[in-house]
């Protein structure tokens, strides 16, 4: 009988280090991210902040994840990736090119609330809809980035093609100076940078669409060969909420 208990002491014992065990299994990121204020952007001392980054500061703090963010040119983090030097990229839109080199899971990381075209403040045009928008007119985006979808259709039937800049102040740099016509961005995005660039007075916006469009964390396919990304978005969005972007982006 003693044997017995001695048994089963020793199984509940063992079952509790294997229960501990789990519980304390962290789960480690590296993620490759271009700067997309107010989302992600370096200081003037150097370090990451943003939305996203005070996302994954409070995932850190959970002590379920190892995250660590890396902030590069959008062309460069895209490649790292895909090389697998990185395990996941944010945030990144779903395209079925990227599904190529990049898996992404179910759940988005953020969602984007609309996107707008801007001109120069002394420019007479008058947005009246993508497809009365002159042929001639040189449009900009940034290359990371797209549009909604809705949009992008429209844009594409109306035989319209922009330019890329890398960064969204290039591209409003570009406005301003008149190397191109107009520029099509994230509505909370652009605003944000016009604020921090102080050019309010020098380009005014129009909405092209309120459409929800998502944004997700896409990982490589190294890492998704040895992860379950759905559940790695799941344990993410337990603490992050992918519709709160758009509320901070706007006080």
């Amino acid at each position: 009988m003693k044997f017995f208990f001695f048994i089963c002491s020793f199984l509940l014992c063992l079952n509790a280090q294997a229960q501990h065990g789990k519980q304390e299994q962290v789960i480690t990121l590296s993620i490759a991210a271009p700067e997309i204020g107010p989302f992600i952007y370096s200081n003037e001392k150097g370090e990451n902040k943003g939305l996203l980054i005070e996302t994954m500061n409070k995932l850190n703090a959970s002590g379920k994840f190892k995250i660590s963010v890396t902030i590069m040119p959008w062309a460069r983090a895209l490649k790292a990736v895909e090389q697998g030097k990185f395990d996941a990229l944010m945030p990144t839109v779903y395209t079925p090119e990227r599904s190529l080199f990049l898996s992404f899971p179910k759940y988005p990381l953020i969602n984007f609330f609309g996107s707008a075209i801007f001109k120069r403040a002394d420019d007479n045009f008058v947005y009246q809809g993508i497809p009365l928008i002159d042929k001639s007119k040189i449009l900009v985006r940034v290359r990371s980035t797209n549009v909604d979808s809705h949009s992008e259709k429209a844009f594409k039937d109306a035989s319209i093609t922009f330019v890329e800049a890398t960064r969204l102040e290039d591209a409003f740099n570009m406005l301003i100076y008149g190397r191109v016509d107009l520029l099509v961005a994230d509505s909370a995005i652009a605003y944000t940078t016009i604020d921090n660039m102080a050019v309010n007075g020098q380009v005014e916006g129009f909405s092209l669409s309120d459409q929800v469009d998502s944004s997700f964390l896409a990982f490589s396919k190294k890492y998704s060969m040895s992860h379950d990304i759905n559940e790695v978005m799941k344990e993410i969005n337990m603490i992050n909420d992918a519709d709160s972007y758009h509320l901070s982006s706007k006080n």
